[in-house]
């Protein structure tokens, strides 16, 4: 591959249009792509309604505008598949057709390499393609220029409208032609959703005259919340990502009901119902479960706002079991504080032991000294716990122990520590941790962050206020749904990480820009089938095999190296 496209424009921009150009190249050299390659992802899809809507009527005129031109007018949706096409010439239509520049083909970068849809999505602006700066030879005979259709109010990338050419450079023409049509599609895209938001408006109004006077009515569309006065007392606004996610993928006028938890710990039930023709307009009912408890029993979230748990404290022994990082010592604390009343700390009674305060190294490298000054504050923690009623022993990591101290917990749990109440924190599938819990009176399980969907909204309040306990720092709904998405491998310990780089980037605000690129992919990948997701781990765990070298894990997956950057682009890998 040359260093920089040949041919392109001589003058004024070149050399950043250059650029862009050659980084396009390189893209789709990095997605397997051969100069060769024939395009053929057909997807079908419908694509945006809304797009569509907004989007015929102005392509439809632009196309009258240049009938005998010989040109052809596409409109793409958000990932790059042709949704529609306009074009006045016969011998236009048979060269586009010939090539598959048709509704339903996918043209992103990763598909098509360097072309007007793909590459302005990628670059999220406009960008003129000519001749011979397309990566792929069967485009090298068009010219085009393809600009990004933006959202006026949430900013979002919707589209994209290419005008394309049968000839080697683009018409200077294309470029004020596209940018007034994307222009004008973008004030119907507006004048669309407040037409949506009128129909979730009275959607909303029908469910509240239906509803009865102690349930709370709650309408989110993509701009526009409503709220009646019992869901002003009941939902908070930190709650509409959980509910926006629990209607995703709901199908307009089928009803559907479960259970969720909201930020405040009130359990409730929860009816929604999308509303037709209002985009993701949808309409929820929302009643407490009564005589439920307001939180669960070991709660495991970080920070503040924490709701107190209503289970007492622990009788006995207690293994608080889970992943590394989900909170287990932030729920044995909170455990431990509900055996002292409402407002009654607990810590002047709690003997915690870790490993890292005992002895200045680190736990897994505890020498002999370590280990018996660590048995040695164990012992008098025991004695103190059994003449003090009010005392708790809290024993953190304690699968971590060595063999020795780990054979005199064990015997602890298992009833030589008399009336000492013993708490221990252990992680979820080692053999110690499983052994240890198996010889306590109960187990609480924390459940990891990926599986507390309903909870993520109180969840980030809560890192949030820790973070910033002036309260400047704020994540916006479609920043918690992508936080939401991604699966937290480390749990709480890696969101508080995110949160807090992302905070210190954005100063206040959270955006989507200042997530890692990973917690961005990783959400994308999250929203994959189960067979998806199945591919995924196969071309991952090849990869981890084959130290990263592709060509030997295409040879394993038994496929091509075009195939395996492909798949990898297309799973987020």
């Amino acid at each position: 591959m040359p260093d920089r496209p040949l041919g392109g424009p001589a003058r004024g921009g070149a050399r950043d249009l250059r650029a862009d150009i050659a980084r396009s190249w390189q893209r789709s050299v990095m997605c397997g792509l051969e100069p060769d390659h024939a395009i053929t992802a057909f997807t079908g899809g419908p694509g945006s309604a809304a797009v569509r809507r907004a989007a015929a009527p102005v392509l439809e005129e632009l196309a009258r505008h240049t009938a005998g031109t010989g040109v052809a007018l596409l409109l793409g949706d958000c990932d790059g598949v042709i949704v529609d096409r306009w074009s006045d010439t016969g011998a236009a239509e048979r060269a586009l057709e010939r090539r598959g520049v048709i509704p339903g083909m996918l043209y992103s970068e990763e598909q098509a390499g360097t072309n007007g849809l793909g590459t302005a999505l990628e670059l999220g602006r406009g960008v003129a393609i000519h001749g011979t700066e397309h990566f792929l030879e069967s485009l090298k005979g068009f010219s085009c220029y393809g600009h990004p259709i933006r959202h006026p109010l949430t900013r979002r990338v919707e589209g994209v409208v290419d005008i394309t050419g049968v000839q080697a450079t683009a018409n200077p023409l294309y470029l004020p032609l596209v940018v007034r049509a994307v222009e004008e599609i973008e004030r119907r895209l507006v004048e669309g959703a407040r037409v949506e938001d009128l129909r979730l408006m009275s959607a909303y109004q029908r469910a509240r005259r239906r509803s009865r006077s102690d349930a709370a009515v709650v309408g989110l569309g993509a701009e526009l919340a409503l709220a009646d006065p019992a869901a002003l007392d009941l939902v908070d606004p930190r709650d509409h990502p959980m509910l926006r996610g629990l209607a995703r993928g709901l199908a307009a006028g089928r009803p559907l009901t479960t259970d969720a938890v909201l930020v405040s710990g009130a359990p409730v039930r929860v009816e929604m119902t999308r509303v037709e023709g209002a985009g993701a307009g949808t309409v929820f009912r929302i009643e407490a479960v009564a005589g439920a408890p307001r939180a669960a029993a070991v709660p495991t979230v970080a920070g503040p706002s924490e709701a107190r748990p209503s289970e007492a404290g622990p009788a006995g022994t207690v293994a608080v079991v889970g992943e590394p990082g989900s909170g287990v010592t932030t729920a044995a604390l909170r455990l431990i504080d509900g055996a002292g009343g409402a407002g009654e700390p607990v810590a002047a009674d709690l003997l915690r032991l870790t490993l890292l305060d005992a002895v200045e190294v680190d736990a897994v490298e505890l020498g002999a000294d370590g280990e018996r000054v660590w048995g040695g504050r164990f012992a008098d923690a025991l004695r103190d716990a059994e003449r003090d009623d009010a005392a708790v022993v809290l024993i953190e990591h304690a699968d971590l122990l060595p063999d020795r101290l780990l054979r005199r917990v064990s015997r602890a749990l298992a009833g030589g520590a008399g009336r000492a109440r013993l708490v221990v924190t252990v992680r979820t599938g080692t053999g110690a941790g499983e052994a240890l819990a198996a010889l306590c009176d109960r187990r609480a399980a924390v459940p990891p962050l990926r599986e507390r969907q309903s909870e993520f909204p109180r969840i980030v309040a809560g890192v949030l206020a820790e973070l910033d306990p002036d309260g400047g720092a704020r994540v916006p709904p479609g920043v918690a749904t992508v936080l939401a998405s991604y699966p937290w491998p480390g749990n709480i310990t890696e969101l508080r990480a995110v949160l807090a780089a992302a905070v210190h980037r954005s100063g206040g605000t959270v955006t989507v820009d200042d997530l890692p690129e990973h917690v961005r992919r990783g959400a994308t990948a999250a929203r994959l089938t189960g067979m998806e997701r199945a591919e995924r781990a196969a071309i991952v765990a090849a990869l981890a095999a084959k130290g990263g070298n592709k060509r030997q894990a295409a040879e394993e997956l038994g496929i091509s190296r075009t195939t395996l950057y492909a798949r990898m682009r297309t799973l987020k890998v």
